[in-house]
């Protein structure tokens, strides 16, 4: 005779399992990647600093930089000037500008917090190269090409 299948239930239409991991693994990757672009600026944010920028407008001996700062950073964030004569950056921002209203630019010695609204600050450039500026907490920055 015959064997008999006992305890098991007879099979009826099985229908199978897809795998749904698939898609969101791949979403994740997507994720990532798009939060890595935005935080590092290459997004083309105005924290990512461009090259060389504008030269600084000269007055009386007196280099003349004016920027605005927000919460997309500082614009312009890349500017030139001239090696030897002083820079007058000369700031306005809103109360919504957070971390931006500090600038240091630690090859020149400066940290500087700015009031709200319309501010200046000074520093003399003594040697060529492009240097880095950012905010206090390094999270939106630029630079400065000294010629």
């Amino acid at each position: 005779m015959g064997k008999k299948n006992r305890g098991a239930l007879p099979r009826k239409h099985e229908v199978p399992r897809k795998n749904n991991s698939a898609p969101l693994i791949v979403m994740g990757i997507i994720l990532v990647g798009l939060f890595i672009w935005i935080v590092t600026g290459l997004a083309g944010s105005p924290s990512a600093p461009q090259a060389d920028g504008p030269l600084a407008e000269e007055k009386d001996g007196i280099q003349v930089v004016i920027m605005n700062l927000s919460t997309a950073g500082y614009n312009p964030n890349s500017f030139m000037v001239k090696k030897g004569l002083p820079v007058m950056v000369r700031t306005t921002s809103t109360a919504d500008a957070g971390c931006v209203r500090g600038i240091m630019i630690p090859d020149f010695g400066v940290n500087v917090a700015l009031d709200t609204g319309s501010d200046t600050f000074t520093f003399t450039p003594d040697k060529t190269g492009t240097f880095r500026f950012t905010c206090q907490m390094k999270m939106s920055s630029g630079t400065i090409k000294v010629i």
